[in-house]
């Protein structure tokens, strides 16, 4: 049976040790065929970038290969990915994303499931932190939605926090598709609850991986991942991120790739926001609504919203009375009740009904016993 190419690519991405580095010097030293049965053979080593790749053990990185190898099917690797609907592209053939292969640092191959037509759009990154706030999550939805439906499409890594909620809100808008970037098979969902998310993704527009089936989401995946967004992205909107968080891998790759970067501006108290407030300090462009982000794309204004599509809910009436003073109280960071107490002096039974007031506006969210101001009237500024 001949050896079809996206079947030996596919096949050797499974090969153990296999990182980024190493893929890409095997499919640019020789067609995915031939790298195959060069791996087989153990004959990869008479190429002198395969060898640098494979430091500081070349010999017996090879070795390990060709042992895994002997005990694989390339056609059944395939086969698995085709019956599971995710398409093989391999750098240099039809198929394969252009925005990818401009890159310096391009996937040698890329996992796909949905349609990447979308990436011809203009295109914008929304990352940050997993850990963010309420009101983090809330500008993130609020910028996922506008952009989309402003006809640009939002690429993100799926992660929990604020990449969730940037995709959430691109799919409530029934705009631009979006783009998925994640770090593991697609056969292994990571954060599980973003099963249904990581579907909706990749039946509206583009999941994209460049591990193969059955990958872990092993820690040294995220990075390699974050080049990925970087380099589909036109420009990158940090929304939180902490000091030294995940989301400043993906600043890095994205400076590495002269794109623009945005960040939106948050509590000085709030430590969710000290990546992106050091940012701006920086002399990064502020993000403070999703004209800014247009204009870094260079639009002038939003394209016109797809029929049908869902409209901007109303807006809660603003508190007034001990609702106000308890909002203005809480600030920008989480606080207890007791904390919210000694601030505004209220007794504890007009506090509780002034919480509950607050939480059923939409105003304020509770975890934990924690209360947290969540982002409506940054929305309510938004569309003033």
């Amino acid at each position: 049976m001949t050896l079809g190419m996206q079947d030996a690519a596919a096949a050797l991405a499974t090969l153990p040790l296999m990182g980024p580095a190493r893929l890409l010097a095997l499919i640019r030293a020789w067609t995915p065929e031939e790298a195959w049965h060069r791996v087989l053979g153990r004959r990869t080593l008479s190429d002198p970038d395969v060898v640098d790749a494979c430091r500081p053990d070349p010999t017996g990185v090879t070795a390990l290969w060709a042992q895994a190898a002997r005990g694989l099917d390339p056609a059944t690797v395939g086969e698995a990915h085709r019956a599971a609907g995710v398409a093989v592209q391999v750098l240099g053939h039809a198929g394969y994303p252009p925005q990818l292969a401009a890159d310096h640092q391009p996937p040698a191959v890329v996992f796909v499931k949905g349609s990447l037509e979308c990436l011809g759009l203009p295109r914008i990154a929304i990352v940050g932190t997993r850990r963010c706030t309420r009101y983090g999550h809330d500008v993130a939805h609020r910028l996922g939605r506008e952009l989309a439906a402003a006809g640009v499409v939002v690429v993100s890594g799926l992660a929990k926090g604020i990449d969730g909620a940037a995709h959430e809100g691109a799919l409530s808008m029934g705009g631009a598709p979006p783009v998925g970037v994640v770090g593991s098979g697609h056969d292994v969902v990571y954060p599980a609850v973003h099963r249904s998310l990581w579907r909706r993704v990749a039946e509206a527009g583009a999941l994209l991986s460049e591990a193969p089936l059955g990958a872990r989401p092993e820690q040294w995946r995220f990075p390699a991942r974050n080049r990925i967004i970087a380099a589909l992205a036109q420009a990158v909107v940090v929304v939180e991120s902490h000091a030294a968080g995940g989301s400043m891998h993906t600043v890095e790759a994205a400076n590495d790739r002269g794109r623009t970067i945005l960040a939106v501006p948050g509590p000085v108290v709030s430590p969710a926001s000290a990546g992106t407030n050091r940012l701006i300090g920086d002399g990064c462009t502020p993000a403070l609504d999703t004209q800014d982000v247009l204009v870094a794309l260079g639009l002038d204004a939003p394209a016109p919203r797809r029929s049908g599509a869902p409209q901007h809910p109303p807006l809660p009436a603003p508190p007034d009375g001990p609702a106000a003073e308890v909002l203005d109280a809480l600030g920008w960071a989480p606080a207890t009740l007791d904390q919210l107490l000694g601030r505004t002096g209220l007794r504890p039974g007009p506090a509780a009904v002034a919480l509950a007031e607050l939480e059923a506006g939409g105003w304020v969210t509770s975890t934990g016993g924690w209360w947290e101001r969540t982002g409506v009237d940054v929305e309510a500024r938004a569309r003033r």
